[in-house]
């Protein structure tokens, strides 16, 4: 035996920030160098906007400063696939991950450090995904539509034909809602009793007040069987509508770019006024459900990077990378299929983590340690 009880175990701790520091190493520079690739890929597709609308260079700067944001939260598994191939890759080509082997330290054991790391990544994924990405986002979104674009920003401060469900049997719809001044115009309000029209108040206006929403010179009509009955107003309470000023706006960009809170919100709106919601349903549950996808493919990538074959390196890579981007191709696919309701939202979420759990777990246990 080389070692004390004691020696082995400060050398493993030694590994294991050797591996850690490597690693880190290398998923930094893959990070960098691939979200620069993605931001010059982005930049030529972008270039005639920036030219035609006269963009400045600093503007063009802190855009793409919010977008390494959107690169991050979309891309960290992929960085921390690569950089687990590469990593382990190389110190396995050196045969360092033999020299550790040779000293009784088992492959499972070298895992350790990668993976508790990126279970912690994972978890700090999902943080960065609610509490930093959203706002920086936001202004990503805003930046692109009215400073790259120059697109107006009337039609979204003045949303037209709104729609809305309070119940089953009660909706209402607003011609035209100005959101700085929290009110709509043209308003109309249905109230049905057993599939027929009970009730129709039109109004000119509703605004909303410190209490609840109110209706401003407008007409309500009372239906039966066999009369009608209508009565002039100057205000109205509608404290029944239970919407807020801001569900009214319509949110820039995509819904599965919002915060984890803020979706939820989006979809209870939708759930009560009758709108779609069950895309957003489904991208919720993605938002716990892909940052994981860091630590599953670790399972995956270190047990086949860390034996070389004859194809060398190269082919520990593209083996790997291979296997990964099943993966995500696999991810993408039950993702669609739970758009189209064909899958539960938390079967689609997790179908494939778990599906690549197992797969992991298998390699991990059949490869030589």
């Amino acid at each position: 035996m080389l070692f004390s009880a004691n020696g082995r175990k400060i050398l493993v701790k030694v590994l294991d920030r050797y591996i850690l520091r490597y690693f880190l190493g290398s998923l930094l520079a893959i990070s960098l160098g691939i979200g620069i690739l993605i931001v010059a890929i982005n930049m030529v597709e972008e270039l005639r906007s920036f030219i035609d609308n006269e963009v400045s260079i600093g503007q063009v700067l802190i855009y793409y400063f919010y977008f390494a944001g959107w690169i991050l939260k979309s891309f960290l598994p992929v960085f921390v696939l690569l950089a687990a191939l590469a990593s382990i890759g190389i110190l396995a080509r050196r045969l360092e991950i033999l020299a550790m082997k040779a000293n009784g330290i088992s492959l499972y054991r070298l895992a350790m450090p990668l993976l508790i790391f990126t279970l912690f990544l994972s978890l700090g994924h999902i943080a960065y995904n609610e509490l930093l990405f959203p706002p920086g986002n936001k202004k990503r979104v805003e930046m692109k539509e009215f400073t790259i674009k120059k697109r107006s920003k009337t039609p979204q401060m003045t949303p037209r034909n709104v729609y809305r469900q309070v119940n089953k049997d009660l909706f209402f719809t607003i011609a035209s809602y100005n959101i700085p001044k929290q009110e709509g115009k043209d308003i109309k309000i249905y109230r049905s009793t057993d599939n027929k029209l009970a009730e129709l108040i039109t109004a000119e206006k509703i605004q909303y007040t410190s209490q609840n929403w109110m209706l401003y010179s407008g007409v309500r009509r009372v239906f039966s069987d066999s009369s009608e009955t209508f009565a002039v107003f100057d205000s109205l309470s509608a404290a029944y509508i239970e919407d807020k000023p801001s569900d009214f706006e319509k949110p820039l960009g995509k819904p599965e770019d919002m915060g984890y809170k803020e979706l939820k919100y989006y979809i209870e709106v939708m759930k009560r006024t009758g709108g779609p919601y069950m895309r957003e349903l489904v991208d919720l549950k993605f938002k716990i459900s892909y940052p994981f996808a860091s630590f599953i493919v670790i399972l995956i990538c270190v047990p086949i990077a860390s034996n070389p074959r004859r194809g060398g390196i190269a082919f520990s890579f593209a083996a790997g990378a291979g296997i990964a981007l099943f993966y995500f191709v696999c991810f993408k696919i039950v993702q669609s299929l739970g758009y189209n309701e064909k899958l539960s939202p938390d079967m689609s979420a997790w179908l494939i983590n778990g599906i690549f759990l197992l797969v992991g777990l298998v390699i991990l246990l059949r490869t030589r340690k």
